[in-house]
């Protein structure tokens, strides 16, 4: 650390932006728990290089450890997972390329399904603005009229 450098914890007070970084993980942790829980994975690693080993932190353990470090500026001090199986845990990189890649996946997937939704319907005799409505109406993006729908991707299952 250089001289002009201010030492990291409790001496310092978390900026705006590591305040907001922090309230974009806590989101990120629930939708990390939401979509890979249910797939075995039990939480994150993480290298401690004070003590020289992985922490295996649990989803609701590293969301409230985030949440501490957000209110009070430090986390807190807590137990390592008893015996946890390396398996059961993916590094927090891992995780967060995963959920970018899930996130840009889900908007892609949708963009391609309101695009063939709109050609059938229309193509179906419903008016352009009838099937907007729809798509509305259930939280789908109105595909941009201003780009044609790629047929080979709107005629696909017709």
């Amino acid at each position: 650390m250089n001289d002009h450098e201010e030492p990291l914890g409790e001496d310092r007070p978390l900026d705006p932006e590591e305040r907001d970084a922090l309230r974009q993980d806590l989101v990120d942790v629930q939708v990390l728990k939401e979509v890979l829980e249910p797939k075995g994975i039990k939480g994150a690693v993480f290298y401690c290089p004070d003590c020289g080993e992985d922490h295996f932190l649990g989803w609701d353990l590293l969301a409230g450890n985030l949440q501490e470090l957000l209110e009070a500026g430090e986390s807190p001090v807590h137990e390592p997972a008893f015996e946890p199986n390396p398996n059961d845990y993916v590094s927090w990189d891992y995780a967060r390329g995963f959920l970018d890649g899930y996130e840009s996946f889900e908007q892609e997937e949708l963009g391609e399904i309101a695009s063939r939704m709109v050609s059938k319907l229309v193509k179906s005799g419903m008016a352009l603005e009838e099937v907007k409505g729809v798509l509305a109406a259930v939280g789908l993006q109105v595909p941009d009229a201003s780009e044609p729908p790629d047929p080979k991707r709107l005629n696909r299952n017709d």
